[in-house]
Parts: C-alpha cells; sequence; structure tokens
C-alpha cells in the first residue's frame, strides 16, 4: 500500500511539470485535468442473505446469495450521494462487500481519520455509509461521496397488521364498508345509521346524521361509482356526494340488486338486476338498458364484487364477482365475471377443486397487489376450519385459486374476533393500499398493507 502511494505522488510531481521539445525550437504544454469525480459504482460479487424458516417442523435460519450486480447504484453528483434505489432483501449481510468504482482518474480513497487508497480487492464494511473522494490529475481532491448500501428492514411482500385503538362503535352489527375521498364510511344494517373515518386516522369515528334516506335501504347494496355514494331502498336507487344528504335517482327502472360498477379511464357503468330478474346496467343511473335473464345459479346474496381495467388492453373491463345461491349445496364458490363489452355472465366454475374456490360463509373479494383475494368464515360443507385461516389468491382473474401459507396472512385474532362478531366485519382497501377490518361487537379495528407499498423511494 505504502508503495502505490508513493508512485502515485511521484508520477503526480512529474505530471505537473511542463514538458518541452526542442523540435523546431517549438515548446509543448500539456495542461492535466481537474476532474475528480466517481461516474460508476457497483457491487462486485454476491452477498449472503439470512432468512428464517421452518425445516422438518423446526425454526431454522437458511442462506441465500444476492446477486450485487442486480441491484444498480444512483449517483448524485450535486449532493455526492450514492446508494442503490432498490434496497437488498431483509437479513443481507454488508459488513464485507467488495465493490467496483470508476472515476475520472485512478486516485481513490476512503475518508477515514487516516485516509487509504481504494484497492478493488478491498472488501468493506457498509453497515455504516463510507465516505470516497477522488485525486484529481492536477493533485487536488474533488467533493466527498457519501456512498450507503440499502437493505430492507421489513420483508417487501410480506402483510403487516396493526391493531388500532378505535373508538368504532360496539352497537353496529351487520356493516359494509366503502372508501370514498380519503375516508372510511361504514353503513349499518337499519340503512340509516353510518360512521366515517378518516384514512389517515382511523381512530376517531363519527357518525352522520343522513337526511332523505329511507328507512328500509338495503345497506349491503351501497357502493361507491365514480366519488358518488349510491344505495337501493324499496327498488329504487338512491345517490349521495357526501353521505349525508340523500337523494332518489329519478328513473322508471325498478332494481332488486346492485352487483357491481366500474369506473376507468374509458369504462363506466353501473350494473344490476331488476325486478324481473334480468340482467341491466346504466352509463348514469337514469337510463338503463336491460339484457337477458340471471343465469340461476347466479349470487342472489352476500354479493362481493372487484373491478379493474385490462393490463393488454385497458380500453376493456373486468368485472369479478362472487357471492352466495341459497339453491347452491357445493363445497366450492362459483366465481363469475363480465367484460365491459359483454352483456352476460360467465361462471367460472372449474372442475379441479384442488383449484377452485372454496365456499365460505360471510366470504368476501379484493383486488390487491394486481391480485383477487377472497377470505371469510370457515368453509361451508367441508367440515370443521377456522375462519380467516387463509387468503385465497387468484393470479388469473379468478379461475383458479390457491392458499396462501406464508408473507400474506390474517393476524391469529381474527378467528377469535370473527366468532365474537357473530361474523359480523366489514372489509375495504384505500388508495393507500391499506386494508382495513372493522369488527362488530368488540369495534376493533384493524389494518394492514404489503410492506413494499409503505416503502419510499429514494
Amino acid at each position: 500500500m505504502k508503495l502505490r502511494v508513493l508512485n502515485i505522488i511521484v508520477s503526480l510531481f512529474i505530471t505537473a511539470c511542463t514538458i518541452s521539445s526542442c523540435l523546431d525550437s517549438d515548446v509543448v504544454e500539456y495542461e492535466y485535468s481537474s476532474n475528480a469525480s466517481i461516474t460508476a459504482f457497483s457491487i462486485t460479487d454476491s452477498i449472503i442473505t439470512y432468512y428464517p424458516a421452518v425445516v422438518n417442523g423446526k425454526d431454522t435460519t437458511l442462506s441465500t446469495a444476492v446477486v450485487g450486480a442486480k441491484y444498480p447504484f444512483i449517483i448524485n453528483q450535486h449532493e455526492g450521494l450514492i446508494y442503490n434505489s432498490d434496497s437488498l432483501p431483509v437479513g443481507t449481510d454488508i459488513s464485507k462487500v467488495v465493490v467496483n468504482i470508476t472515476a475520472d482518474t485512478q486516485g481513490i480513497y476512503i475518508v477515514a481519520e487516516k485516509d487509504s487508497l481504494w484497492e478493488k480487492t478491498d472488501s468493506l464494511n457498509f453497515e455504516n455509509p463510507i465516505q470516497f473522494k477522488v485525486l484529481a490529475e492536477i493533485g487536488t481532491f474533488g467533493r466527498t461521496y457519501t456512498a450507503k448500501i440499502n437493505v430492507h428492514q421489513q420483508e417487501p411482500d410480506s402483510l403487516t397488521w396493526t391493531n388500532i385503538n378505535a373508538n368504532f362503535p360496539k352497537t353496529i352489527q351487520r356493516q359494509k364498508a366503502v372508501c370514498n375521498n380519503n375516508c372510511i364510511y361504514v353503513f349499518a344494517e337499519d340503512g340509516t345509521q353510518v360512521v366515517m373515518t378518516k384514512t389517515a386516522d382511523g381512530k376517531n369515528w363519527s357518525e352522520l346524521t343522513t337526511i332523505d334516506i329511507p328507512t328500509q335501504t338495503d345497506y349491503s347494496s351501497v357502493m361507491v361509482w365514480g366519488n358518488q355514494f349510491y344505495i337501493l331502498s324499496e327498488k329504487e336507487l338512491y345517490t349521495s356526494n357526501d353521505g349525508l344528504q340523500w337523494s332518489k335517482v329519478e328513473s322508471t327502472q325498478k332494481i332488486t340488486r346492485l352487483l357491481a360498477n366500474i369506473h376507468t379511464e374509458h369504462n363506466h357503468k353501473i350494473i344490476g338486476v331488476d325486478h324481473e330478474n334480468y340482467y341491466i346496467e346504466s352509463e348514469d343511473g337514469v337510463i338503463w338498458n336491460r339484457y337477458e335473464t340471471m343465469p340461476t345459479k347466479f349470487p342472489t346474496s352476500q354479493i362481493s364484487s372487484v373491478s379493474y381495467a385490462l393490463e393488454t388492453n385497458n380500453k376493456l373491463g373486468r368485472i369479478v364477482l362472487i357471492g352466495n345461491n341459497d339453491i347452491a349445496t357445493d363445497t366450492i364458490t362459483s366465481v363469475w365475471t363480465t367484460l365491459t363489452t359483454e352483456t352476460y355472465w360467465t361462471d367460472l366454475l372449474i372442475e379441479d377443486q384442488n383449484y377452485a374456490c372454496p365456499r365460505l360463509e360471510n366470504s368476501q373479494l379484493i383486488q390487491y397487489n394486481g391480485l383477487l383475494y377472497m377470505f371469510g368464515g370457515p368453509k361451508l360443507n367441508m367440515g370443521e376450519a377456522q375462519a380467516f385461516e387463509h387468503f385465497y389468491v387468484s393470479k388469473d382473474n379468478g379461475i383458479s385459486w390457491e392458499a396462501i401459507t406464508k408473507k400474506v396472512m390474517f393476524p391469529q385474532e381474527f378467528n377469535a374476533l370473527y366468532e365474537e362478531a357473530e361474523g359480523n366485519y366489514s372489509c375495504v382497501v384505500d388508495d393507500q393500499q391499506f386494508i382495513w377490518f372493522m369488527w362488530s361487537q368488540t369495534g376493533e379495528v384493524w389494518r394492514g398493507r404489503i410492506n413494499k407499498f409503505g416503502f419510499e423511494k429514494q
């Protein structure tokens, strides 16, 4: 190391001199660069990551190699910062890391109490940021760079839950939750009781004094469509922009069920069933188009639906729906779907029960993390099974389903909460990708989110 430093000093002394040529009595002057910047930074080798696992029924710790080259680094020349925006996995050991640094010159130094010349083979401890500086050809140092290797402190794909100490009314029994304008609204069974909290809060719930909403309102029909509330009462459609003051939609159409709605850039429609069991849809809630009769096995209660634009063609929208049918005796849930270009529903019944959607008590469907998730109480017609034992996920728009056994899980408390609430709960996903659960009887409010949605891009 001392020999290399000495060589550099000698070379800098030589290059600082003006070199003259006597050829034709001309003098040639060489100017040396003052540039002293780091232009590239990367991890050279693989790094070991440690993670917990269960092997043969016993807790243990396993390891795997993380390819450092897959995590590019950003160099902020203005502030002198070097960092990876995509953090390394949880548990990655960064105490011995070999990095590759490219600069304007060969003289790259590690800043410390006693500076040292950096070498490509150096194994460095990045548990704390390390500072580097570059020696220019003219013999001056440029700015000091602070290099940091970011490591996730949480598993990005794991779901983390929080029990919010909320004043949610324990008197609310059967309920339905919707999200609108950064607020969560819960509609109670009697149809006129509505409570609300801001999504940024969750602790403080206030009861709304509703105006011009009938007492016979079907709480389970409430939905948000284009930032407006819609709800059914005695086959009439009511709407509100704030959940407080309601007005009847002036339409001749009699509606027995609201099934779903879609509100995307290219599609805006609300879908229901009329008093003669026909499929109906509208783009304004006033004028309705009537199509064919609903299928015999189509859900008639506990309806839960999601809608979204297709990834392959955002001009098309898909609606997926589940629910209960009194005549059904199957052990599986038939999942139904339609496209915005279709006027009928398709039963996504799958013969292989290993991949079918299980039939659960008080089930609900959400779209989350680009996938479909279904959950609920105990399995029906399949013997004993705990409530909220698993999330069931579909990666193919509702065709096949599988139970999730790691990372995306429910809190253990949910089984007891379900029993104490006698199956009464509501769930909604907000714009910040939080999943909210409100429980009857106990008044507990829980909020969960997959960790990666809370990570800040650096």
